[in-house]
């Protein structure tokens, strides 16, 4: 059975890709491990994750509503697209493992969770880490003036 993503993410199968990060971050920030260390928690970050990758990617939404389709019709999903599935699955564990090192406001300061590879996001956290740790030995500086 193939999980129902809008519902999980409570959006419309026609809402837009803003809609739907809307809805991804609202609910990856119960979910986090950061927020939330129970074992069902964690599953549903899971899932979370998972429902984005694949609504957020117009090609594997596409293929994502063909197989609802066809369930909806009770036809057998084709093999290949069971396959398919069966790896979107996989690569968003993979995804949400890396998702769950990040700290709850480092992953919500990512715009576009979908298309930030590992290296990328890595150094859009450094580079934030380092932004606040400037600004704030300027405010040092600057209040040791008064």
């Amino acid at each position: 059975m193939i999980t129902n993503y809008y519902t999980l993410l409570k959006v419309e199968p026609s809402s837009d890709i803003n809609t739907t990060k809307k809805a991804f971050r609202r609910e990856i920030a119960i979910y986090h491990p950061d927020n939330n260390t129970s074992p069902e928690a964690r599953e549903q970050f899971e899932k979370l994750v998972e429902a984005f990758d694949i609504l957020s990617n117009e090609e594997k939404r596409r293929d994502y509503v063909e197989m609802l389709k066809y369930e909806a019709t009770n036809k057998p999903i084709i093999i290949e697209q069971k396959q398919q599935y069966e790896d979107w699955q996989k690569e968003a564990k993979t995804k949400s493992k890396t998702y769950e090192d990040y700290g709850i406001n480092d992953l919500l300061a990512l715009d576009t969770f979908n298309t930030v590879d590992e290296d990328i996001a890595e150094s859009i956290i450094s580079d934030a880490d380092d932004l606040v740790d400037g600004l704030t030995d300027e405010l040092g500086d600057i209040f040791d003036l008064f």
